[in-house]
């Protein structure tokens, strides 16, 4: 099969290269899969430039989501051959999604609605699924109450805000650009802070009375969650998803003691399988009543894979990158 894969840590644009593989055996915990599409998402930018803790050495053959048709089931999987599924790619262990064949991990192969496209598939396993474990199992978020969402307009951002809004909370969105800040009120948020025009904390504080977040939804890290701690309500929850600003916060005890507010972190891999589905059931329901979605920022080709990782690594999309594997 043809697949994308680098040789060292890099540029995408410059080590990415499309190659022959051999698949080996099928593991019992493992999916064999034709990929349709596959969602491009900020870690495989990072695997590919050599800064993300699951891929330590190279060779590197990035891809985290899939769409696909079932080739091959292993002992463990509960999906047949023949049935279109998304799933997480095997990315940790060199057999990553940007392939026209790849291995899925079993425990997250879910099944996709019929009515649900390809693209749309393809890039909502990551993003939804963390957004759902962070939201509503880590963070508690309940109806009623004030969501946070730092770095919105990411693929992470938007599913946190849609989440939020499905969940009845009011959602406050950060953004660096006014193309930002309107997509960001097409998807429901309540209000939108340009940072680059207001600060976060005053933004934040202007839209509560004074009040603050109670939850904060923190895929950025750096100073934004520092802007975040200075806005947060009694009793507040801070999500930390990830550190697309290139550095993990640095959390003070002193502070989360005296403003009486919880650091968790948020982290799909950490789920059962039984919690797993039961997230699923539960996101699907809200996909077919038209309140979960994945915005589609652009969709490229096969042969555009380096492309697509550097515009996200870029901070250039405004929702989700999909590659179209199979045409």
């Amino acid at each position: 099969m043809r697949a994308w894969q680098a040789e060292e840590f890099g540029d995408p644009e410059k080590v990415l290269a499309l190659v022959d593989r051999e698949l080996r055996e099928l593991r019992d915990d493992e999916v064999e899969i034709e990929v349709h599409a596959a969602g491009v998402g900020l870690p495989d930018w990072l695997m590919v430039n050599g800064n993300y803790p699951a891929v330590r050495k190279p060779p590197i053959m990035p891809g985290q989501e899939v769409v696909g048709t079932v080739l091959r089931a292993g002992a463990e999987a509960r999906v047949k051959p023949g049935q279109r599924i998304m799933t997480m790619s095997l990315f940790a262990r060199r057999i990553g999604g940007f392939g026209e064949v790849c291995f899925g991990q079993a425990r997250w192969a879910m099944p996709v609605p019929d009515a649900m496209p390809d693209e749309q598939a393809a890039g909502f396993m990551v993003p939804f699924h963390t957004g759902w474990e962070g939201l509503v199992r880590r963070g508690q978020l309940q109806a009623g109450e004030t969501l946070l969402v730092l770095g919105a307009a990411g693929s992470s951002g938007s599913a946190a805000i849609q989440i939020g809004k499905a969940l009845g909370a009011k959602v406050i969105a950060t953004v660096s650009s006014t193309e930002k800040a309107d997509f960001c009120r097409q998807l429901g948020a309540d209000a939108v802070i340009n940072y680059k025009e207001q600060a976060i904390d005053e933004g934040v504080l202007a839209a509560t009375d004074g009040r603050g977040a109670d939850v904060v939804y923190d895929p950025v890290g750096g100073s934004a969650y520092d802007a975040a701690t200075r806005c947060v309500a009694r009793d507040a929850r801070i999500v930390l998803i990830g550190y697309s600003s290139g550095a993990w916060p640095k959390i003070d005890p002193l502070d989360v003691v005296l403003k009486s507010y919880a650091v968790v972190g948020g982290f799909m891999g950490a789920v059962t399988v039984a919690e797993g589905e039961e997230h699923h059931r539960a996101m699907m329901d809200l996909v077919e009543a038209g309140k979960l979605w994945v915005p589609v920022d652009r969709i490229y080709g096969f042969d555009e894979v380096p492309q697509a990782i550097a515009r996200v690594g870029r901070n250039e999309a405004v929702g989700k990158v999909v590659v179209r594997v199979k045409r």
